[in-house]
């Protein structure tokens, strides 16, 4: 995106002015806690009515699916890799998002962001809410499957450039109230060491310093996109809230949610041998979509005796 038009969609939300600051109307807003924020955005808006926008509008970036969308962005996750790394000069040249490693052989891995800087160095960002998506073992495995797709067959292994899984969460599981955990290979019963360039970090979420990574962090659990520290999130945010076509989006990946859901739960009480009517009625879904997932249930247990 040029310059002219960074300008362009920077004054049209109104909210950041041309040089990208908070703009005066923002602040304005900032000081009326009473005033629920997003009446500044939808004065119309009905919570109950607008049910699936008024879910969007309280997404945080702390949440999986906003995350998603969000940090499909390259200034976004450049600003978040430099505050958590302290590189103030690590510049990000592509981000993908929910990038699947495959494997033929055992189990493959969604990543919700894998970054790449000018240096080659790659970068694993996963955001978890809930102590269940964390775990030790499981950030070994991200490490070995980003590393088994960057070394070609053959290739060198000193070729390998270095790997960054952090994993973000929402609280402190480890509990030491530490702003981060960093893990790295160290030396056990000498003090010979070697560089593996491997790097594992955990964020805690619950971190409020009175720094760049307690405001980031501060941020990623703020909805309100008018109380953000950093510019370059909150108009990230604002523009998924306020932009028609991604609310759009938006909108669509929380139904798609909620059809997930609904079908998990008829998978369920089909296991549970309900019948399809009562499936149903307490779903939602329409008796086909049931029967489908009936007769999909049906085809597995075929298969398996």
């Amino acid at each position: 995106m040029d310059e002219k038009q960074s300008r362009k969609d920077t004054e049209t939300a109104g909210w950041l002015d041309a040089d990208g600051n908070f703009s005066q109307r923002l602040q304005e807003q900032r000081e009326r806690p009473d005033w629920p924020w997003y009446h500044t955005l939808y004065p119309d808006l009905d919570p109950v009515r607008d049910k699936t926008k008024f879910t969007v509008l309280n997404y945080r970036l702390i949440d999986d699916l906003f995350a998603r969308v969000a940090l499909k962005d390259i200034p976004a996750v450049q600003l978040i890799l430099r505050i958590i790394l302290k590189m103030p000069g690590l510049r990000v040249i592509s981000v993908k998002v929910q990038e699947l490693l495959e494997n033929g052989v055992n189990r493959s891995l969604w990543l919700d962001v894998l970054a790449q800087d000018d240096t080659g160095r790659r970068f694993n960002v996963e955001v978890q809410n809930g102590k269940e998506g964390f775990s030790p073992r499981r950030m070994r495995h991200h490490a070995s499957m980003m590393d088994a797709t960057l070394l070609e067959k053959g290739g060198d292994w000193q070729k390998l450039p270095d790997t960054y899984v952090i994993f973000i969460i929402d609280k402190d599981y480890p509990g030491s109230g530490l702003p981060l955990y960093e893990y790295e290979v160290l030396p056990r019963g000498h003090d010979v060491k070697m560089d593996f360039g491997l790097h594992f970090l955990v964020i805690n979420g619950e971190w409020r310093g009175e720094d760049a990574l307690g405001w980031l962090m501060a941020d990623m659990h703020e909805p309100n996109p008018m109380k953000m520290h950093y510019p370059v999130l909150a108009r990230r945010c604002l523009d998924l809230k306020t932009d028609d076509k991604e609310v759009v989006q938006m909108c669509d990946a929380v139904q798609k949610l909620v059809d997930e859901s609904k079908e998990e739960i008829a998978i369920n009480l089909l296991k549970e041998k309900a019948a399809p009517e009562l499936v149903s009625r307490a779903t939602g879904l329409s008796m086909a979509r049931v029967l489908e997932l009936q007769a999909g249930l049906q085809e597995e247990a075929d298969r398996t005796k």
